[in-house]
């Protein structure tokens, strides 16, 4: 990754715009269990930063009104057009999709946010939606379709301007898409293998922190949740956050009887500037009196310093 370096002027380059599209067309009678674009197609170009890195986020709004089938919807990105050579597939929802569960009869809306790393700066990108069913039986209908592009780090474009040492730490990504079944702890614990990063806080002591991942697949088994834990320098060091799925966790469905996927967001503040932190995915297990059937089938946790 090309560094941003101390007492280099910032070009306007290092910060390219952020992409949005959305839709509302509702598509009703998906059936086929193969990723499409849909029509109208909701796609964006991107120049991608100094950085090499962006947030990628994606979300839907879906239902199965008959029930029982989930919809799965995931990023496809592309070397500057819609004929260029893939360079992230949407063929399956885990790494960066995400999902609504089959059972409700109502539109809910879920969104999914990941860091895309390895981009060569400068180039242009075309990303877009894909959608499909996860079954091809009930059909299942599709209401809004929204992708955003964000590069980081999340600063502002200030040309000209020179750069200190710690305005812009590399922003940092970890997954693992082991799926662990049946967890059954009240008390959040990590599990194994470990999902964690460490970061270094930027000038501003602000950082965007980023959990989700997949979990469910049992219908009124307890729900599983996830939250961010982070602590000062490594796995023993004083903790600084405590996972808490209220203030920053994301958490399977109850009623969903198959894996469904999502993300949460949050601002994270008051860092020490310069300061190594360590920051991992906890898990813990509701207690909403049903059995502890459900599982995890991803975990992922981002941390992209900001202004």
């Amino acid at each position: 990754m090309p560094p941003l370096l101390a007492g280099a002027k910032i070009r306007g380059a290092d910060f390219p715009a952020s992409q949005y599209a959305a839709d509302t067309t509702t598509i009703s009678g998906i059936v086929s269990t193969t990723p499409a674009a849909g029509s109208p197609e909701v796609s964006v170009t991107f120049i991608a930063p100094t950085s090499g890195s962006v947030l990628l986020s994606v979300g839907l709004s879906a239902r199965c009104a008959t029930g029982g089938n989930r919809t799965f919807l995931a990023p496809e990105v592309r070397l500057t057009n819609v004929a260029g050579a893939v360079v992230v597939a949407a063929s399956s929802v885990a790494p960066r999709g995400v999902s609504c569960p089959g059972e409700p009869s109502v539109f809910p809306y879920r969104t999914r946010t990941t860091l895309l790393t390895g981009l060569t700066p400068g180039q242009q990108y075309f990303a877009r939606t894909m959608h499909w069913a996860s079954a091809a039986s009930p059909a299942v209908d599709l209401q809004v379709r929204d992708i955003t592009v964000t590069p980081t780090p999340l600063g502002g474009n200030r040309a000209g301007t020179p750069i200190n040492a710690l305005d812009f730490s590399p922003a940092v990504f970890a997954q693992n898409t082991t799926q662990i079944d049946n967890p059954v702890n009240t008390a959040y614990a990590s599990a194994a293998p470990e999902v964690s990063v460490t970061f270094v806080a930027p000038t501003s002591g602000r950082a965007l922190l980023v959990v989700g991942g997949g979990a469910g697949n049992s219908a009124a088994g307890n729900r599983i949740f996830l939250a961010p834990e982070v602590r000062v320098g490594t796995v023993a060091g004083d903790v600084v956050l405590s996972p808490s799925v209220t203030l920053r966790g994301w958490s399977s469905d109850r009623s969903a009887a198959a894996f469904n996927y999502g993300s949460r967001e949050s601002l994270l503040e008051g860092l020490i500037p310069g300061t190594t932190y360590f920051a991992r995915v906890m898990h813990a297990v509701s207690a909403d009196g049903g059995t502890n059937t459900q599982d995890m089938a991803a975990r992922d946790i981002a941390v992209v310093p900001c202004s």
